[in-house]
């Protein structure tokens, strides 16, 4: 890994909240430095000889960064730990007003301590959690995509157009294997960490570790891999498991050959149309979404209800592969989401809102509906207003937003969809009262619309008081897709160590399929149809 490429692994993921520094240090969180896993979480922790983060106010004086050989106090700045009657000096690589970012030393021993931050004479201190391995990959500052470097392509970054293919060697990027030996203040002499048991899961599937230890700068480790046969996609999910206990996820994009990824299997966007997409200086994108949640209890029966939107956007190229277009897995994958405070609901990043009118009329079997958008560009329907929208039947649906869109020209967009002639079952729905998340879960079904996918979601939340909270929600949400023609999909293990154990657990079980449509002054525009089966579950 060269000096740059080291500096993006520091620093990419920085942001500093400035604040009086002549006040006593606040510290807020304590999270490893890439996965961001709040505390609380199944797998939080900080690991034996990784980089993490604290975040909170007055924290240092100024900002300031330093690189090997590294000293203890930066800018005035010192960490102590005391861990088990072992106290241990976090070694600073970056201090500011509202974040640092250290190393903690390996010798730090395993368990729950206290962190002490010095900035100048006024201290503070919290709660910390050691632990032997918690690894965080790098990504992008979305929290999304991996920073991987192609071996096999001379170790361009992976990106949508520069995609992986099946059998090439990348390099991933990350924190918190574990331990080490030796003085960690000093460049490290580059040693695989053969001790550690390692699973890296690509697209749902193992792949070859070829290597997997520290690099040579210090509590920054490297991870070589081979991508496995049989995967392709623009957001193939990635995720390292140590001993049980996942890291973060992240994506990457994998090509079955050529260079551009693409999710045929989603949407119906073909390589050549993706390619043409970002070869563009900008892209107006449009989606239009309709679907139908049906809330299924053993003892209350089945609620269901009906759901319209439509989001218009502009984005930049590298936006838009940055925004998970799709909302979706690539088909074999899952991803993990965390969130505080409330359900994490997957969506698109909000750029630049684009105009397509003052309404978007929705016309179906039960009338007309109008959504409109408060905030510009995300139409949605009137607040405190619930109407049935699809019959159990399905139906026919008309779009179409009238003539004043300043950005985006009059459109229709006739949608029909049958729920009855192959309509999706969940067949083993009743049977599952419990998700033992060590052991996966099987969910099977059968039918579905022709072509299509389907996607099994689910999450849990606790409710997590400590020191550094005043009462939060902490939520794991995850998604996983598969084609509708599978008839089954295991959520593996990685995915559901990821929740809290919770009364208080969600998973669902939906079918949708994506059709193309054109407006004047719209680059590429999807409708979405769906039908979503939920179910409320312990998870163990």
């Amino acid at each position: 890994m060269n000096k740059h490429v080291f500096s993006v692994a520091i620093k990419a993921i920085l942001f500093a909240a400035y604040a009086g520094a002549q006040q006593q240090p606040i510290i807020d969180q304590i999270l490893n430095n890439y996965s961001y896993i709040q505390s609380g979480l199944p797998n939080h922790g900080i690991a034996q000889g990784s980089i993490f983060s604290i975040f909170g106010s007055n924290l240092a004086a100024s900002t300031a960064s330093q690189s090997t050989p590294l000293q203890a106090t930066l800018a005035g700045v010192t960490i102590n730990v005391l861990v088990r009657g072992v106290a241990t000096s976090a070694i600073p690589y970056f201090v500011s007003p509202g974040q640092i970012v250290a190393l903690l030393p390996s010798r730090t021993p395993e368990g729950d301590g206290t962190i002490t931050v010095t900035s100048d004479v006024r201290t503070n201190s919290a709660p910390i959690h050691v632990v032997v391995s918690a690894f965080g990959l790098l990504t992008d500052q979305n929290g999304s995509a991996a920073f991987a470097q192609n071996d096999s392509k001379g170790g361009k970054l992976l990106s949508q157009t520069d995609a992986a293919n099946p059998g090439d060697y990348i390099t991933l990027w990350g924190s918190g294997l574990g331990p080490i030996s030796g003085d960690e203040t000093q460049y490290q002499a580059q040693a695989d960490l053969t001790t550690v048991p390692i699973e890296v899961s690509i697209g749902g599937l193992n792949s070859t570790v070829t290597f997997h230890g520290r690099s040579v700068y210090p509590g920054l480790d490297q991870i070589n891999v081979v991508v496995p046969p049989g995967i392709s996609g623009c957001y193939v999910s990635l995720v390292v498991t140590i001993r049980g206990v996942p890291s973060n996820f992240a994506t990457i994009p994998v090509a079955a050959d050529g260079l551009v990824c693409s999710d045929p299997g989603l949407a119906p966007i073909s390589p050549d149309e993706y390619r043409g997409l970002l070869h563009l200086g900008s892209l107006n994108v449009g989606r239009i979404s309709i679907s139908k949640v049906i809330s299924m209890d053993q003892q209350s029966g089945s609620m269901s209800t009906d759901s319209a939107y439509a989001i218009f956007q502009k984005y930049t190229p590298q936006q838009f592969i940055s925004s998970n277009f799709l909302q979706q897995a690539s088909l074999g994958s899952c991803l993990v989401i965390y969130s505080a405070g409330g359900p994490p609901l997957t969506g698109w990043n909000v750029f630049t809102r684009i105009n397509a009118g003052a309404q978007i009329a929705v016309t179906g079997p039960y009338g007309s509906l109008a959504l409109t958008a408060p905030n510009g560009g995300t139409y949605v329907e009137p607040e405190g207003i619930s109407r049935p929208i699809i019959p159990s039947t399905g139906g026919s649906f008309s779009f179409q937003n009238g003539s004043d869109g300043t950005d985006v020209g009059h459109f229709t967009v006739d949608l029909s969809e049958s729920l009855t002639t192959s309509p999706l079952v969940w067949t083993n729905s009743a049977a599952i009262t419990a998700v033992q998340r060590a052991k996966g879960q099987l969910v099977t079904w059968i039918g579905g619309f022709p072509g299509s996918f389907v996607y099994i979601s689910g999450y849990s939340y606790i409710h997590q008081s400590s020191p550094l909270r005043n009462g939060t929600d902490l939520y794991s949400y995850f998604t996983c897709s598969a084609p509708a023609s599978a008839g089954q999909f295991i959520v593996p293990p990685a995915v559901l160590n990821s929740l809290p154990v919770s009364e208080n657990g969600h998973l669902s079980v939906a079918n949708g399929i994506f059709h193309s449509f054109t407006a004047p002054s719209l680059d590429t525009g999807l409708i979405f149809f769906g039908v979503e089966n939920q179910i409320s579950v312990r998870i163990n």
